[in-house]
């Protein structure tokens, strides 16, 4: 991911919001939408995973939600990953997987 010129921030905060809807939609069909410079992948209605960046570096992070006022706001409950730590947990994957399989038994 590549950062934005603020020209292309400014383009962007300018978009109509049928446009909006429709990258909303277009992502939806992914399994994520974009937000505010971030990626969101709903787990459950109050629990989210999502890229962003921070300070330059890219940072994964799962997190409870609440709701107020009609927003979905996070809480302190979760955990954020820099990304030499989530290619780790990904290495992992297949052997979590496995031990998931096992326990579940």
């Amino acid at each position: 991911m590549r950062d934005r010129s603020s020209s292309e921030e400014n383009n962007y905060v300018k978009q109509s919001s049928s446009v909006k809807q429709l990258q909303v939609q277009k992502n939806k069909q992914s399994n994520y939408t974009f937000e505010d410079g971030q990626y969101f992948f709903e787990l459950t209605s109050l629990k989210k995973l999502s890229v962003s960046k921070f300070k330059g570096n890219v940072m994964i992070s799962i997190r409870e939600y609440f709701n107020k006022d009609g927003q979905s706001l996070p809480t302190k409950k979760g955990i954020t990953l820099q990304l030499d730590n989530w290619e780790k947990v990904k290495q992992y994957i297949a052997e979590i997987d496995e031990c998931v399989n096992k326990l579940k038994k």
